[in-house]
């Protein structure tokens, strides 16, 4: 669960749904048609939740679409009170899911998401020093946001894979993580670029880029869209690197001028390699010599990438490097194998835009 999520004192926090209209005397929630017990109190808008709110807008992305409305409910706790809380939800007809739950020294956490019919919400259950906040949203889907229309070729969709993050996803003041040749840093995100085209005079270069501030040093750093996440893990933190990728593509970069016009060329050596991730937590890896070296994938400990070997056991971790160039260009979204033998290169990792 994420950190940033015990940040928040927990003061006063807590609801619980109850299933039977006549024991539901207390405030009537503006999600769902149902009230709380009557010592719930709702305290949406209140502006010490600001960062909490920001978490659960993560935890909408992470369970596939965008908060539309959201409701902060507090109550203190009590033994049973989550149980009752999703067998309240149940038995007014909605499908609860847990996504994540951690338990630490800052208390307990839970992130799931209910469902019915059309209506599908997202949520936070935070417990903590004996007292519990539900924060929780009605959800835009991403099938929603986006009409029916007609899409470039793509690699066709394959079951158990999960889309990264959409530019735009994160906001200003939200807590993310970026991926750099040194491993993961937290910051926040301080402004967002414009959208691929909506760039105004010079600030073309900062094109679906978020601007982030270091929390490690004070230092400001504009980060492709792809090597941004959330700090809680998600799905897609392996459900991503699902599908085909073509490994160990070259680049070659030549630059001209004849009189005053500077030309540059790009050329690609083909992949010499693939890399198949499947749902099922297994991998194929087609290396150079036409060997296949079949095993089973493991989550990246440290963030958002999948551990793979290859044929002599060495160990390699697959991560997202998809960037705005590569898109308009090739049409390709980027990923990188990056060796844990500091004496290898590592594989550059590309296969069509699916999104």
């Amino acid at each position: 669960m994420n950190r940033s999520l015990s940040a928040v004192r927990l003061t006063a926090l807590l609801t619980t749904l109850l299933a039977s209209a006549a024991l539901a005397a207390g405030p009537r929630s503006s999600l769902i048609g149902a009230s709380f017990s009557e010592d719930a109190e709702i305290v949406t808008g209140s502006p010490e939740l600001a960062e909490f709110a920001g978490a659960l807008r993560q935890v909408a992305t992470a369970a596939g679409g965008s908060c539309v409305k959201s409701e902060y409910v507090l109550w203190d706790s009590q033994d049973g009170l989550e149980d009752t809380f999703t067998r309240g939800l149940k038995s007014l007809g909605y499908t609860y899911t847990l996504l994540d739950s951690s338990d630490d020294e800052d208390g307990h956490f839970d992130v799931f998401r209910v469902s019915q019919g059309n209506t599908t919400l997202a949520g936070i259950w935070a417990e903590s020093d004996g007292t519990v906040l539900l924060g929780w949203c009605t959800l835009k889907t991403a099938q929603a946001a986006e009409p029916a229309r007609t899409a470039p070729a793509t690699s066709a969709p394959v079951a158990g894979a999960s889309a990264w993050p959409v530019f735009g996803t994160f906001k200003v003041g939200d807590r993310v993580q970026f991926y750099a040749p040194n491993g993961w840093h937290q910051g926040v995100v301080k402004q967002v670029g414009p959208q691929p085209g909506k760039s105004t005079g010079q600030d073309w270069a900062q094109e679906k880029k978020y601007l982030i501030t270091r929390s490690d040093i004070s230092w400001d750093e504009w980060q492709e869209w792809g090597n941004v996440a959330h700090l809680s893990r998600s799905p897609y933190w392996t459900g991503f690197f699902v599908g085909d990728w073509a490994l160990g593509e070259m680049m070659a970069v030549n630059t001209s001028v004849s009189g005053s016009v500077e030309t540059t060329e790009f050329s690609y050596a083909g992949a010499s390699e693939g890399l198949r991730i499947k749902a099922d937590g297994t991998y194929e890896w087609k290396e150079g010599g036409g060997q296949v070296t079949r095993g089973r994938w493991s989550a990246a400990p440290d963030g958002p990438g999948i551990v793979v070997k290859d044929a002599k056991g060495r160990v390699w971790t697959l991560r997202n490097q998809t960037n705005l160039t590569t898109e308009k260009i090739r049409k390709l979204e980027s990923a990188r194998l990056y060796p844990s033998d500091p004496s290898q290169m590592g594989k550059a990792a590309t296969r069509p835009i699916r999104r």
